[in-house]
């Protein structure tokens, strides 16, 4: 493999790289995102993860300093995701139509996030357990946005019987912890069903479950939702 290094040069600050350099730094946190997922800050290999995104370990240095710089990198690309992702939830909110439809809603936009996303979801969950100080960083930029949007819809449908529980933060964790489980879990459960379950069937088989005894109207919050069961 050719040495793909630039002459050394201080690190750069943060803007948005353009060229070749995007090329190499997105590479880069691709690479970092799916290690630091997989084994966690402490074991993650700068090496590694060079060798990875195709590049020259001095490559991480040169675009963002240190692997601590890097990991934060990390949250701050998935942070960008995350918002975006937010921002596009304007049908949570009481108004936008009855409790069922939202919390379909709601827990539909967490499995699709999880389809999308599934790396970032794994990073979330092992730092999550790793219990690091590095914790408070993704909890602030990350954890604490989506809680905003979704706890209090969670309140409420548990205050409407939806779910027999107390509290909305147990059941959000629930319900991330088991959806990144499932998502993860595709490709073993499509292997041991023959090619029977897919995405496409996880999710519905995943919904169908959740909501059994839920009646909800044929179309919701301007989402088309199939089914009608109690």
């Amino acid at each position: 493999m050719p040495d793909l290094a630039e002459p050394a040069r201080p690190a750069r600050g943060r803007g948005r790289p353009r060229g070749q350099d995007a090329n190499y730094r997105a590479r880069l946190l691709d690479a970092a995102l799916d290690a630091f997922g997989a084994q966690g800050f402490e074991a993650a290999s700068l090496r590694a993860i060079a060798a990875s995104a195709g590049c020259n370990v001095s490559m991480v240095a040169h675009y963002f300093g240190s692997k601590a710089e890097l990991w934060g990198a990390v949250v701050e690309r998935i942070e960008g995701q995350v918002r975006a992702e937010l921002a596009a939830l304007d049908n949570l909110v009481p108004a936008a139509g009855p409790i069922e439809a939202r919390v379909m809603v709601a827990v539909g936009a967490l499995f699709e996030q999880a389809i999308r996303q599934p790396q970032a979801m794994r990073f979330v969950m092992r730092e999550q357990a790793d219990g690091s100080d590095r914790l408070d960083d993704l909890v602030g930029r990350v954890i604490e946005p989506v809680h905003a949007v979704f706890l209090p819809l969670w309140q409420e449908s548990i205050d409407a019987g939806i779910f027999s529980m107390r509290s909305p933060l147990v059941l959000h964790t629930l319900l991330f912890g088991a959806i990144a489980y499932a998502v993860a879990s595709a490709p073993l459960l499509a292997r041991l069903s023959g090619g029977e379950v897919d995405l496409d069937r996880l999710r519905s088989e995943f919904m169908d479950g959740l909501f059994a005894r839920l009646t909800y109207p044929a179309t919701t919050c301007g989402s088309t939702v199939s089914g009608g069961r109690r």
